[in-house]
């Protein structure tokens, strides 16, 4: 088990922007996380993000609060721990809202993203990509499936594609959820191998 003590200076280096100090916080606390995480998701749609992208948004959002100094209080890796907990939990409320929203874009009006300055970056219209993107995004997932060799990771690949929950899938193929699970990650490791 870590010392409490070396929690406690990774915290202070986070502070700091050290960012060898995020490194070791990630990995000391991102596995825990993602199981809790991944308890907390259970029935909801994890196709668009899941367990793995809440957590990595989470600690993404605490090293830039604590370099801002948004916990100045913050000094042990209990306070810590609650803190991530809390953060993830608000998180996975954030996804499960969106994900009962109603289609996104309906009525949607042109909108701008913008740099701290003001200066224009993008302009997004609406959610319908372009026939180009289509065929770019098509073409791209052709690619990724056929590294899949076809089989059951395929066929699990495109379920994920078509928006099926673990659950779903599992009583598909006729199979548990952590069966799933596994078979998911095992599809994130090949294609992260690939690209």
């Amino acid at each position: 088990m870590t010392d409490t003590n070396e929690v406690t200076n990774w915290i202070e280096q986070v502070k700091d922007g050290d960012s060898h100090a995020e490194l070791q916080i990630w990995q000391h606390y991102f596995e825990r996380l993602v199981r809790t995480v991944r308890r907390n998701l259970r029935g909801q749609n994890r196709a668009i993000s899941d367990e793995e992208d809440i957590v990595a948004s989470v600690f993404e959002s605490f090293y830039k609060a604590a370099e801002a100094g948004r916990f100045p209080d913050l000094a042990d890796r209990d306070e810590l721990w609650r803190l991530l907990l809390k953060m993830s939990a608000r998180k996975v409320i954030d996804k499960r809202r969106h994900d009962q929203r109603q289609r996104r874009g309906d009525g949607a009006i042109a909108q701008s993203l913008a740099s701290p300055d003001g200066e224009q970056l993008l302009q997004i219209v609406g959610d319908h990509p372009t026939p180009e993107m289509i065929a770019m995004m098509t073409e791209t997932i052709e690619q990724l499936l056929q590294l899949l060799r076809g089989g059951e990771l395929q066929e699990i690949a495109i379920a994920k594609l078509d928006g099926l929950s673990n659950a779903e899938i599992a009583s598909k193929l006729n199979c548990s959820e952590r069966t799933v699970e596994r078979r998911l990650h095992l599809i994130r490791e090949k294609l992260q191998q690939q690209l």
